[in-house]
């Protein structure tokens, strides 16, 4: 009886392990550092609840579209749609809005059509072969200029207050956006950490072939996968039109690349077969807090862009080092 309660205890210090790693450590000491940094440095400005807010409410988004992103890093690809994606489900929502359609309908509407876009970015990785980059690069080009032909580059105004309240209403001081994130986030979270579905795609990421003679419907799985990064950009898409009051067809342009680099930086890596929400959460933050900051410092704002990809690329070549230690150790 004590042998078995002492292997259940060590199996779950090695599941919690996956989560609270030294990756995990090190990132809660840097959100830490910068905070005590940027406070120091603009004392009475950076640490307040107005900034604060601020940060949060725009890396919900982030937070949305990274976890989506960490699934499919996860199965050793890449979705390079998800930017488009958000514009599209927005303007779909919006546009069933404007017709009449009630808002309920119109909101699983675009979260369905997010999702089917995704599994199609599945179809084509898992079923006809295509390397991911290619394969999603292809559909977010594809999906945007649908986004600009049915709209004419024109803005889709005038919806109804139900809508709009669905990322500006708040629940005990909280916007609901960011409530609805976490707990998008807390939920794939613990099906990542509990259910078989998710323990395969790591074994999909990490040696496919293993995952191939063990019998796992690796191709089902990747499309699934993708379903899921395309249903958390469908949801991505419908708050920001939701939080902002119309639909654009320029909604999210290079926001895949910030979702990349969170969920890199918070430990999954391009290979596959690593990732969890924890070290994500956390990445979109760092993500976050230093555009911020950049901001605050009086960096222009559209070189959040070239932040994220020099984050995005610092984490790739760290990955990439600590990578080749490990073969080394092997060896």
């Amino acid at each position: 009886m004590g042998r078995r309660r002492s292997r259940c205890m060590n199996d779950k210090r090695a599941s919690l392990g996956k989560y609270f790693d030294g990756r995990v450590v090190t990132l809660i000491l840097l959100v830490a550092a910068i905070i005590v940094l940027m406070s120091m440095l603009l004392p009475g400005k950076f640490f307040t609840a107005s900034n604060f807010s601020g940060i949060f409410t725009s890396l919900a988004f982030d937070l949305l579209l990274s976890c989506g992103m960490t699934v499919v890093l996860i199965l050793g690809g890449v979705d390079l749609s998800v930017g488009a994606v958000v514009a599209f489900s927005g303007i779909l929502s919006t546009t069933l809005l404007q017709k009449g359609l009630p808002l309920v309908p119109s909101v699983l509407a675009a979260l369905a059509a997010g999702a089917a876009v995704g599994c199609v970015n599945g179809v084509l990785v898992a079923r006809a072969g295509l390397a991911p980059f290619i394969a999603t690069l292809g559909t977010n080009s594809i999906v945007r200029g649908a986004c600009y032909v049915a709209t004419s580059g024109y803005l889709i105004s005038g919806l109804p207050e139900s809508f709009t309240n669905i990322s500006r209403a708040s629940l005990f001081g909280v916007p609901m956006m960011i409530l609805i994130s976490l707990l998008c986030a807390a939920v794939l979270a613990v099906c990542l950490f509990k259910l078989s579905l998710f323990k395969q795609m790591f074994l999909i990421g990490t040696s496919p072939s293993t995952a191939l003679l063990s019998g796992i419907p690796a191709a089902r799985l990747k499309i699934v996968g993708y379903g899921i990064s395309g249903l958390f950009a469908g949801l991505t898409g419908v708050l920001m039109s939701s939080r902002y009051g119309m639909g654009f067809a320029g909604y999210a342009v290079g926001f895949e690349s910030r979702a990349i680099a969170a969920a890199v930086i918070g430990g999954a890596v391009m290979a596959g077969g690593e990732g969890n929400m924890v070290g994500t959460m956390l990445g979109v933050m760092v993500v976050a807090i230093v555009n911020n900051a950049f901001i605050m410092l009086n960096g222009p704002a559209e070189a959040q862009y070239a932040i994220s990809g020099v984050m995005l690329i610092t984490a790739l070549v760290v990955d990439r080092i600590k990578g080749t230690r490990k073969r080394k150790e092997r060896v």
